[in-house]
């Protein structure tokens, strides 16, 4: 399975981007069990009030959602920290 992570906005509105081959890694299995936890409704208002948030934009196979930084919270937290530390920057 494949995972892109993609964080835009901030303060100088920069754009960076990870991705992972699930299937290529040792633990295909512990990735499949991360994606299962995740909620089917991610939040997708930006908490009033925050300036120069980040969007983080998750693409699971097919599925894409788009998250506000003050909102990326639990397994969509855990999940973005996880391509971010063990993906392949784009």
């Amino acid at each position: 399975m494949r995972i892109d992570v993609r964080r835009t906005g901030g303060l100088a509105g920069l754009s960076q981007g990870w991705w992972v081959d699930t299937d290529a890694c040792d633990d295909p299995s512990d990735w499949s069990n991360l994606v299962d936890s995740l909620p089917r409704d991610a939040p997708s208002a930006p908490a009033p009030g925050v300036r120069d948030d980040y969007t983080w934009t998750i693409t699971v196979e097919r599925t894409t959602v788009t998250i506000p930084g003050t909102r990326l919270d639990g397994p969509w937290a855990a999940l973005v920290t996880r391509v971010r530390a063990e993906g392949t920057p784009t």
